[in-house]
């Protein structure tokens, strides 16, 4: 296995910080990873090497505000700027490799962000991946909270929020756990705009959950405390035959940093290698921010209290 780790200029003017992991044999499939909240490409090395057993390469790049990416932790320019960002690295991923078929894999927050990417007008890769993302909170944010978060934004959209993170209630492997306690990148802060735009778009995104028309794969674990379980399985309700959902009884977060990880893991290979087959999509040369649409929910919710 070959592992590089660089700044790399995915398009023109814009540089990103990449992690990329190669078999070392030609990849039957492509899986860039879109990482979670407070991490960063580098993190996903056990999954990566996981995946280039099987025979895929793996890319990973640290988004806005996270890694090694210039911004100060957890401050973006917009959660529409985010998708851009995916649709620029899968389109500099498909030129390096355009004869591989390209899966989607997004944790958490980066699971959030790979189901918009889905439902919207942005080119598509073969399938997606979603990992316990972040459509809804596992606890309801308080209403008075989100009433002054919402106060705030208008005047300091960029403060920041810090959550403290409970490190076994996220994983059950003590090896990953001590991996993440020791990594210097990792971090906890969220800005108003950021959490704002997760809400707003995981609402948006479970009432148009019907449009999605990318094979995609949801797994999430029934003990998840920081994400709800139960949003992931109405969202799989309403995406119908497109969306498969594997429900994890009792694993937490991370279920792939799980000490049972091993069937989730063989799920996700078998997903993949189901691309390796499929007819290929189309991949326009229009620019990225052609295709955003609104990430706004079109009627009230919980989303909407925080603003954008």
């Amino acid at each position: 296995m070959k592992k590089t780790a660089q700044w790399l200029e995915i398009s023109p003017g814009q540089s990103k910080y990449v992690t990329r992991w190669l078999p070392e044999s030609a990849p039957q499939a492509n899986v860039v990873i879109v990482h979670g909240l407070g991490e960063h490409g580098g993190r996903y090395d056990s999954l990566a090497q996981h995946f280039v057993q099987a025979g895929f390469s793996v890319s990973a790049f640290d988004q806005q505000g996270h890694g090694r990416s210039p911004e100060p932790r957890g401050k973006i320019r917009s959660y529409n700027s985010m998708l851009d960002d995916i649709a620029s690295f899968l389109k500099w991923n498909q030129a390096k490799q355009a004869n591989t078929p390209t899966v989607m894999f997004g944790h958490s927050m980066g699971g959030n962000l790979v189901i918009n990417y889905a439902l919207r007008n942005y080119p598509q890769p073969e399938r997606v991946i979603s990992s316990s993302p972040m459509l809804e909170k596992a606890t309801p944010v308080h209403p008075g909270f989100l009433r002054f978060a919402r106060w705030l934004m208008r005047i300091t959209p960029n403060i920041k929020i810090r959550s403290e993170v409970v490190v076994e209630r996220l994983m059950s492997d003590p090896v990953e756990q001590q991996m993440l306690r020791d990594d210097e990148l990792f971090h906890s802060q969220i800005t108003l705009r950021l959490g704002a735009g997760l809400l707003d778009s995981g609402a948006w995104a479970l009432e148009h959950a019907g449009r999605v028309k990318t094979a995609l794969l949801l797994s999430h674990g029934s003990s998840d405390y920081l994400t709800s379980f139960k949003a992931s399985v109405e969202f799989a309700r309403l995406a119908g035959e497109t969306c498969e959902l594997v429900a994890l009884d009792g694993e937490l977060h991370d279920p792939f940093r799980s000490l049972q990880r091993e069937a989730i893991l063989a799920r996700y290979v078998d997903f993949i290698r189901g691309a390796i087959d499929q007819p290929r999509p189309m991949w326009p040369d229009t620019p990225p921010s052609e295709y955003v649409e609104s990430p706004r929910a079109s009627k009230p919710s919980q989303a909407q209290e925080l603003g954008q």
